[in-house]
């Protein structure tokens, strides 16, 4: 029993939270290809996250923005901004807006939020020049694509899309199909149309290969 107590989490459940979810938004990035090493570390611990952010973070400090690796300038960029625990209104996307730094750069917005939307904020950020992509913090807390039965997952190029279509004879509307709300689309940033190779492998299942259409 006293070594179950001295390995306990002895910190705030909110800070907790805060520590996995803004971990797996930084991997998340990463795997799409962002330049987050550079903004963050990754293999902060739970501990360092406390002593930077306290035990009870202040949302807005949290928020960071990335360029994409493939466009040093700073020319594909995403803003990730954590919103608080009070219904998210108009004036919250208002003030969600002030912000962004540089909205001339900026291609996506990320939300991670912790309440329920209005009509109208959802519809002022439906209408902004930019993606817009949000995420429960809850559904933050555990990385899937960590899981040591995931699949390889791989965007086909227009070029590979079209060969695969050829070889086979087929259109994409006749591949299975990916939904562009389905959690690993959503975490790769997946978009309607592509192709993605998934390459199934590990001790438990033989190689195979499979295509999936975003729609």
């Amino acid at each position: 029993m006293a070594c179950m107590a001295s390995s306990a989490d002895r910190g705030s459940a909110e800070s907790h939270r805060y520590f996995l979810s803004r971990r797996t938004v930084l991997e998340m990035l990463q795997d799409r290809g962002y330049d987050v090493v550079h903004h963050a570390n990754l293999a902060s611990s739970l501990n360092e996250f406390r002593s930077r952010f306290g035990q009870k973070p202040n949302p807005q400090t949290l928020g960071f923005r990335v360029s994409h690796l493939c466009h040093p300038s700073n020319t594909v960029v995403v803003q990730v901004v954590f919103t608080g625990t009070d219904a998210i209104k108009k004036g919250t996307v208002t003030e969600i807006y002030s912000q962004i730094v540089d909205r001339q750069n900026l291609k996506g917005l990320i939300l991670v939020v912790q309440s329920n939307m209005t009509p109208y904020a959802r519809k002022d950020l439906e209408n902004s020049p930019f993606k817009v992509e949000m995420f429960q913090i809850n559904d933050l807390l555990v990385n899937i694509t960590k899981h040591v039965l995931q699949p390889k997952y791989e965007v086909l190029t227009e070029d590979e899309k079209k060969a695969l279509l050829t070889k086979y004879s087929l259109e994409d509307k006749q591949l299975p199909f990916m939904l562009k709300g389905d959690a690993i689309a959503r975490y790769y940033g997946y978009e309607k149309g592509q192709v993605i190779k998934i390459t199934h492998s590990g001790p438990l299942v033989e190689s195979c290969i499979t295509y999936r259409c975003v729609v």
